[in-house]
């Protein structure tokens, strides 16, 4: 009882602190419970979620940069500014442990609240039902033949697109977008209305996607674009070639309509470009699944990879010795070996045990796409 007065007299919690701090254990309890039960996500991912993903995203579109990018730069010296007058309170103040405890409490409270964003706009999403289930249809154990069959399905499509399009090529032999990001993001919009007019696979949000200012450290990162759960905004890096960034932007977008696995991610965003009406877009998202089909292709059979190769249009080949370029001089930076532990281990801690390796995992999910449903099947492109 004492302890209780001193603590409620001192008000080192008072009823918003508790609140809050309360609010973060639940969330904290949602989090995990989502990732085994796949009814809970769905519910969450469908509901509350959606709603605050709805509203944060509304709230920030109108700002023509990235409000997360802002709030990034301003912690710093606000957190400064915080911690310093902190110190100096507990200094001056004859009750030193009552302004210690206060402080404590109103950072766990703060980290609660933070903990409640996380949880029921991005954190609940990690464990609903699989994009591909929704659109019916299994992961498979992949052989040789089915790879270099969707290899070279892709460089058809790419083919196509080569003899319909345009090319504008910049001094490095990259394609050039031929529209800025205002264009792209309108663009990418009908995409997806047109991808989920066939597929159905959640409830679309329109969305604005935000060029990040310090692109170029991401580059050093080797992070393509981030999607900022507390203010709703699909963030990419316009530092990386062109032909990137319809790919990557509709891979945030992904994220921030509950899609949260990065797999799934992927593979959204290659459904999106796949049914676009716009040449480039779709380009972006048959060249970058080129790129992620070759790759396990090439660690599976050398030889069958460079036979289907040697059929690559020309502007592709150019495009990819193009990035390899540009990558050079990001390969092995010291940043992106500590951004990638990072967030390694935090997909592991969302339940995806393979980490980063993840991402490489659209392979199983657009290969038996492609040839049992977009190309195996008569489907209606």
């Amino acid at each position: 009882m004492k302890l209780k007065k001193y603590i409620f007299e001192n008000k080192i919690l008072t009823v918003p602190v508790i609140i809050l701090i309360f609010t973060g254990i639940i969330s904290v309890i949602v989090w995990r419970l989502s990732i085994i039960y796949v009814g809970i996500a769905d519910f969450f991912t469908e509901t509350i979620s959606y709603a605050l993903r709805f509203i944060l995203t509304k709230i920030t579109y109108f700002i023509p940069f990235s409000f997360a990018e802002f709030m990034l730069y301003a912690s710093i010296p606000l957190v400064l500014y915080l911690l310093i007058k902190f110190i100096l309170k507990i200094i001056r103040n004859k009750s030193k442990l009552v302004v210690t405890l206060k402080g404590i409490f109103r950072l766990i409270a703060f980290c609660g609240f933070a903990m409640f964003i996380f949880t029921f706009t991005l954190g609940v999403c990690y464990g609903k039902t699989p994009v591909n289930q929704k659109i019916d249809f299994e992961r498979r154990l992949l052989s040789v033949e089915d790879l270099s069959a969707a290899m070279e399905f892709l460089i058809g499509e790419a083919n196509k697109l080569s003899e319909n399009m345009d090319y504008i090529y910049s001094d490095t032999g990259s394609t050039v977008m031929p529209y800025g990001l205002n264009g792209m993001n309108k663009k990418l919009n009908e995409a997806y209305k047109n991808m989920l007019d066939k597929h159905g696979l959640f409830k679309r949000i329109s969305s604005r996607v935000k060029p990040v200012i310090m692109s170029e450290q991401m580059s050093k990162m080797h992070i393509t674009g981030i999607y900022a759960f507390f203010t709703g905004e699909a963030n990419v890096n316009i530092d990386f070639p062109d032909y990137n960034l319809p790919f990557t932007s509709a891979h945030e977008m992904a994220h921030l309509m509950g899609v949260a696995r990065e797999d799934e991610a992927n593979f959204t965003a290659f459904l999106v470009c796949l049914h676009s009406g716009d040449g480039y877009i779709k380009y972006s998202g048959v060249v970058n699944m080129l790129e992620y089909i070759g790759n396990a292709l090439y660690g599976a059979d050398k030889d069958k990879y460079y036979e289907v190769r040697a059929k690559m249009p020309e502007a592709v080949i150019n495009e990819m010795a193009a990035y390899s370029r540009f990558f050079d001089k990001y390969r092995d930076t010291g940043i992106s070996k500590v951004a990638n532990a990072v967030n390694n281990s935090y997909l592991q801690a969302q339940g995806q045990e393979q980490g980063t390796k993840s991402y490489g995992f659209v392979v199983d999910l657009a290969t038996v796409y492609l040839l049992d449903i977009y190309g195996g099947r008569g489907y209606e492109k």
